[in-house]
């Protein structure tokens, strides 16, 4: 996210969108209410009776509409944001339109309160450039993944063609694999390859581009696939090269809270719970599902955290760890103390 303006005390924030990550984040400041800037097309207003063109003129116009909903569909290439126009040429004042967003596309914002963390956000997003490949396989298959700031995209599954006890020979046909990640891969993009046992070395064999090759960073892991990917973001073994990335944030936050719970520590989750130890002054590092964040009762707590001293961390609902966190209520914290 490229950030071209922000004015907190209007509520303002122009952005340009820089990559598919941008649109979840967008998707989550902007929220029912907001006013949002933007360009699209509408049917020409013909007010000459005698002369009707048979196919109606559809004319550029700027426009601002009063969010009612915001659509994200994980991992597609577009923010759909739907409402009413309060801003615009006075014949189309009070219709319906969506404003539709993707990659290259520069939004205009009006919020009515721009909060600290929403700030933070940004400005991390700002700095984040690093996108990397995963390729996770064993003797039956492989998984071809992107790691997004909001998940892991799956971009493909694939069988592989020889049983087992020939891939000591080096006969099976990588020839599939090698080409997807050829698809997506670009200079200076790290490639992880996940898996347990000798696949990998194999499969290493098999690349000749010696760019591509020299990109592949391989870590052990006892299982492959999507499981196999989430236990090498979990293992460390990446740290160092995606220590500013989301999800490995996400993953360390809240395997903190979990390990809290797990030895009776400081800890709190569910709704009324963290509330109260907000309230208190008591939270450390408050966890909140992306999909909490647009509930008033939620976004109070926010506040009264960020008021308290407190960090606050965004937890996408897309991958494993969301779901954990999901699970217990979609909120949780780590405290300072415990009563």
């Amino acid at each position: 996210m490229k950030v071209e303006e922000i004015r907190e005390d209007e509520g303002y924030l122009k952005l340009r969108i820089t990559n598919l990550d941008d649109l979840w984040l967008l998707g989550n400041i902007i929220e029912r209410g907001d006013t949002v800037l933007g360009t699209t097309f509408r049917k020409g207003d013909e007010r000459n009776d005698t002369v009707r063109s048979k196919k109606s003129e559809r004319i550029r116009i700027n426009v601002g509409i009063e969010v009612e909903e915001v659509e994200f569909q994980e991992f597609t290439d577009r923010l759909r944001v739907r409402g009413r126009i309060i801003i615009g040429p006075e014949e189309y004042l009070g219709h319906y339109q969506s404003l539709n967003f993707s990659v290259g596309d520069t939004v205009e914002i009006i919020k009515k309160y721009i909060s600290r963390t929403l700030v933070e956000e940004i400005e991390k997003s700002e700095k984040r450039s690093i996108q990397a490949l995963f390729v996770s396989m064993d003797d039956e298959s492989a998984t071809v993944a992107m790691l997004r700031d909001y998940g892991i995209q799956i971009l493909a599954e694939i069988r592989l063609s020889k049983p087992s006890k020939e891939m000591e020979d080096g006969e099976t046909d990588y020839g599939e694999i090698i080409e997807k990640i050829s698809q997506y891969w670009k200079e200076g993009m790290p490639i992880f390859l996940t898996g347990p046992g000798f696949f990998k070395e194999n499969f290493l064999k098999k690349i000749n581009d010696q760019s591509l090759r020299s990109s592949i960073i391989p870590v052990d892991t006892s299982y492959a696939g999507e499981r196999g990917i989430y236990e090498a973001l979990r293992s460390g073994a990446m740290d160092r090269i995606l220590r500013d990335y989301r999800l490995r944030e996400e993953i360390d936050y809240v395997s903190m809270l979990l390990d809290e719970i797990g030895r009776e520590g400081r800890y709190a989750y569910g709704f009324d719970e963290v509330k109260k130890y907000a309230e208190m002054g008591a939270v450390d590092t408050l966890l909140i599902l992306d999909t909490k964040l647009k509930h008033e009762d939620y976004k109070q707590v926010m506040r009264t955290v960020e008021n308290m001293g407190g960090k606050i961390v965004i937890i996408s609902s897309h991958h494993e760890y969301g779901r954990m966190l999901s699970n217990l209520g979609g909120i949780g914290a780590i405290l300072r103390y415990k009563t």
